[in-house]
């Protein structure tokens, strides 16, 4: 076959300009060749007898060229004026983009970022209008906030639903370099189909397979990556605090001799490498992709990493002449990291330590051991830190098979039968030197954990589809269920005979006989039940329709409401189709959707509907001692599912020959029926609080989209894509005539000590992330803050005892969104530049509200002696004031990539090969005054507080390289 190769040469233009096009993707089908063109448009390729070239290159139209007996191939590519064709996958199938008539986003792996990516939500980060991803720690283990069109939910979920291949699961379980597509179904006429779990969005995973018969090939892409933090808080150090000592801020008592930069002692340069190798064939019969990929990260706190494998393998093969198709695929992870905390990845106390220790002082005392004072809040973090012993991992295994069969032409059903298994484990010991054991009197400590959780899926749909003249016409029915099973435990002990066994020999601590040792176990189960159907229905390419219902079951919501029905109707228009519009040359694309639909949000734990007992105490009876048994819930046969109501009208738009396209989508969401606790009378009931579906709120936006190239020729493009997002949310309603909220507000949040106090109010009229507390407007002669009323009556901060002195101070959740995307080709080189930003909401800075004090007898911030106001140096305790809420808004440089893909030609076993430079978090233009103001949103009824000791953010800066064989 070699023998039979002969060369092709030839070049590639632009059909409208007839420029030549360089970097031009060339392939041979059957000698699995490829190359790209030169500066000139000019290639050559060996291609075999009957060998067919498929040239493809972004912004065009892709063509297969038979070879035939042809020696010089020249071709002219089109430009890409429409991608109407495109597929974009929506629930339980795909659509023609232009038959769309939902708010629905689609990316594919061109779209995606580069450069190293914690997960695989960093890919679409900035580049989907109105879905929110937010990363505020560097703990190599956290996970990142996603949000999409506001909260939905005081007590539910409320992120997105995550399906990989249509299996729930979540971003961090698949490697970002095996994804070949993202779609965001934004809309309640999208997502209805999902039913209870539809409410915040859904966002559907595709992993890459094989479409076609291609020889065997293999991938592999490496990056290393290192990390630092983005910023250090400014404490005082050793100079400085002996500086403070001589003007006689300080007692010189302050000053222990020594100079220690704490968090120097536990930091270090973090380090990231990840190792992604795919390999693929076969052909359209049977065909197979595997992947492997290993992530390491090594973060910037000593001891602390995260290292995650997965595999993956996916296998299909046709039958009976393509009637029959089966697939499999089964995916194994592992993630196993550091326990700096019980149970937990990293523990903050540290880092606060850290921050607050004095930095006089030293880290090992004359006899060897680590040195401690007799300072209630102050604590040896290099101790704290090496006296620790733990780890956390996870392990996750998902099944999937499919079988399709062709009943006739248009006519498919579909079987899935998938199983997803998760294992965990947690394993914790602090040594008899930890100072945890030395001030408490213990002589170690250790805790262990474990869980397990089992998901088994079956779905059952029919799909047909039938094309006729100027109709079009798709219809779906579906069946699924889906059963979870979790169980778990932990157990706690101390006072061990000795530090070797840390937590693998846990029934040696003493605690244990004296009866102070913990433990516990759990186990819960739930069902999930649906009965779907689907129809959509084009006319001319100009009229599409699109409706669905879903009735849904589950085993977590009363007997009085164990169903619900969620329907859903869309409608398109595309304008630029009518003769009316044909004689308008600039407009390629313009279409008006409307659509109205009704999700779900399905509530966390099971149970709830029902009554629930612990037991509490013992008491004598018989001779005999007995435990008590007390009621925690109240039975509830009213309890439903939290539906959310939403419209959504949307204008899509292409002019220019595609050169400027976008949306523009406004919509509307009511959520009815949302759950909250509430308090009762005992009796008649049998416990003092009732889980109930009451509450109602309200969010409205607008989200916008624009995709434009500004500069296209053959050595050189500039693309750019922008995204801008609002939301407005306010809660309507918290009580009934049953169930009533006092004042029909609540407060939440908390300071912790020495503050103690709430944060956040959130009241009916009003947006949820509200602050609430003392507006501080000046400083006194000595020291004492000035609060001033809502009234505006003002008076010192000792004065103010009610909640009558206080008032809203600010909103913690970004009202605006938005992200922009440039990237620059010339010739080999590309370059790109991803900033995103938030607007629009304010943050309580923690560490300035407990750092910020000169009157605290442990480290401070620098700033802690500045003149309040200009006026006068605080000399009151530390206090929620709104002086530390700051405006947050910010728009940071998230990604810059730089690539140069390799000439390769010349390499017969090298297709291609791409290296590239990426540097992420590189710069914040913000005014705030913290470390960071992108930070984590955990909790949305408290959110923008900023923590004082959280893993701070990082920068990294990466080198990768990216070869197919």
């Amino acid at each position: 076959m070699a023998q039979a190769q002969r060369e092709i040469r030839g070049k590639i233009t632009d059909a409208d300009s007839g420029e030549s096009l360089a970097g031009v993707t060339v392939k041979a089908q059957l000698a699995n060749g490829s190359t790209s063109t030169d500066v000139n448009g000019n290639y050559s390729i060996a291609m075999q007898p009957g060998d067919t070239l498929t040239v493809a290159f972004l912004g065009y139209v892709t063509q297969t060229v038979a070879v035939g007996t042809q020696s010089t191939i020249n071709i002219a590519l089109a430009t890409d004026v429409s991608e109407l064709g495109e597929v974009v996958v929506i629930g339980y199938g795909t659509q023609r983009k232009g038959d769309v008539t939902s708010a629905i986003a689609s990316l594919k792996e061109a779209d995606f970022t580069k450069g190293a990516m914690r997960d695989a939500s960093e890919l679409i980060r900035g580049k989907v209008a109105g879905l929110n991803i937010t990363n505020g720690s560097g703990d190599p283990a956290a996970t990142p906030n996603i949000n999409l069109r506001g909260i939905s939910s005081l007590q539910g979920n409320t992120a997105p639903l995550v399906l990989i291949n249509g299996i729930p699961g979540e971003f961090n379980t698949v490697a970002p370099q095996e994804i070949e597509s993202i779609d965001v179904l934004k809309d309640a006429s999208a997502a209805a189909i999902y039913g209870t779990r539809g409410a915040n969005g859904v966002i559907l995973i595709t992993t890459k397979q094989v479409d076609r018969d291609i020889p065997t090939t293999l991938d592999y892409s490496t990056y290393f990556s290192q990390t630092d933090f983005y910023k250090r808080a400014d404490f005082v150090d050793a100079g400085q605090l002996r500086g403070l000592i001589q003007q006689g801020l300080l007692p010189e008592s302050y000053d222990e001799g020594h100079t220690t930069d704490w968090l120097s002692e536990i930091t270090r340069k973090g380090f990231i490498q990840n190792h992604n190798l795919n390999i693929k064939g076969g052909n359209s019969r049977s065909n197979y992709v595997g992947n492997f990929n290993y992530l390491g990260n090594d973060g910037v706190f000593v001891r602390s990493y995260n290292n995650e494998l997965r595999l993956s393998f996916d296998v299909n093969h046709s039958m009976f002449d393509n009637r029959l198709k089966l697939n499999a695929n089964i995916l194994r992870g592992s993630r196993t990291g550091s326990a700096l905390g019980d149970g937990e990845p990293f523990n903050q106390e540290i880092y606060r330590q850290a921050l607050i220790r004095n930095p006089t002082e030293r880290v090992i005392d004359d006899q060897g051991k680590w040195y401690e004072t007799s300072l209630r809040e102050s604590t040896n973090p290099v101790a704290m830190i090496q006296e620790t012993d733990g780890i956390i991992t996870n392990d996750w295994t998902r099944v999937t098979a499919n079988a399709t069969v062709s009943i006739l032409d248009g006519w498919d059903a579909k079987l899935m039968l998938a199983t997803d298994r998760r294992t965990r484990l947690e394993g914790y010991s602090e040594t008899k030197q930890h100072a945890s054991n030395t001030k408490n009197g213990l002589n170690g400590y250790a805790s262990r954990g474990d869980g397990k959780s089992t998901t088994d899926y079956l779905e059952m749909t029919s799909t047909y589809s039938k094309t006729m003249d100027r109709h079009r016409l798709n219809a779906l029915a579906g069946y699924s269920y889906q059963y979870h099973v979790n169980s778990g435990g932990f157990y706690t002990n101390s006072d061990f005979p000795t530090d070797k066994y840390s937590y693998h020999n846990m029934t040696t601590g003493a605690a244990l006989l004296e009866g102070r040792a913990t433990m516990g176990s759990n186990k819960d189960d739930d069902r999930l039940i649906g009965f779907f159907g689907r129809v959509s229905y084009g006319f001319d390419n100009r009229y599409n329709i699109l409706a669905s219902v879903r009735r849904e079951g589950s085993s977590k919501f009363g007997v009085n409401n164990k169903w619900g029905t969620f329907p859903s109707l869309s409608l398109g228009w595309t304008i630029s189709n009518e003769q009316f519009m044909q004689d308008i040359g600039f407009l390629t694309n313009l279409k008006l959707r409307g659509g109205y639909g009704v999700t779900g949000v399905i509530p966390n734990d099971s149970y709830l509907s029902q009554t629930l007992l612990t037991y509490e105490g013992n008491f004598y009876t018989n001779n005999q001692w007995i435990q008590g048994l007390v009621p925690v819930s109240n039975p509830n046969p009213d309890l439903r599912w939290e539906k959310s109501n939403e419209v959504n009208i949307g204008l899509d738009f292409s002019l220019f020959a595609n050169r400027l396209s976008g949306s523009i989508d406004a919509y509307n969401k009511l959520t009815k029926d949302m759950l909250w606790d509430y308090t009762v009378p005992v009796p008649p009931y049998l416990y003092n609080r009732i889980k109930a579906n009451v509450g109602e709120m309200q969010n409205q936006g607008i989200e916008v989209l624009l995709n434009a190239t500004p500069v296209k020729k053959a050595n050189f493009e500039w693309s750019a894509s922008f995204t801008f997002s609002r939301n407005k949310n306010q809660l309507n309603s918290l009580s009934n005539d049953l169930f009533e909220v006092v004042g029909d507000y609540f407060n939440t949040g908390a300071t912790a000590a020495p503050i103690q106090t709430y944060t956040h109010r959130l009241q009916v009229g009003k947006s949820v992330g509200n602050f609430f507390g003392l507006k501080a407007v000046d400083i006194d002669e000595n020291g004492e803050w000035v609060i001033e009323t809502a009234d505006g009556t003002r008076k010192k901060i000792s004065e103010a005892t009610s909640d009558d002195d206080k008032q809203y101070l600010g909103n913690g959740i970004p009202a605006m969104s938005g992200g922009l995307t440039n990237t620059f080709r010339h010739k080999n080189i590309d370059l790109s530049v991803v900033i995103t930003g938030e607007f629009d909401f304010q943050i309580l800075n923690f560490q300035r509200m407990f750092y910020e004090n000169p009157t605290i007898q442990y480290n401070m911030l620098n700033s802690a002696f500045d003149k309040v106001y200009g006026k006068a140096t605080l000399n009151y305790p530390q206090a929620y004031v709104s002086h530390y809420i700051e405006d947050g808004d910010y728009l940071k440089v998230q990604n810059i990539t730089i690539g140069y893909n390799l000439p390769t030609k010349t390499i017969k076993f090298l297709n291609s090969a791409r290296i590239y430079a990426a540097g992420t978090n590189l710069f914040v233009f913000t005014d705030y005054k913290g470390l960071d103001p992108e930070i984590e949103r955990r909790n949305q009824l408290t959110a923008g507080t900023d923590s004082r000791d959280k893993y701070p953010t990082y920068k990294t800066l990466t080198v990768g390289l990216n070869v197919t064989f």
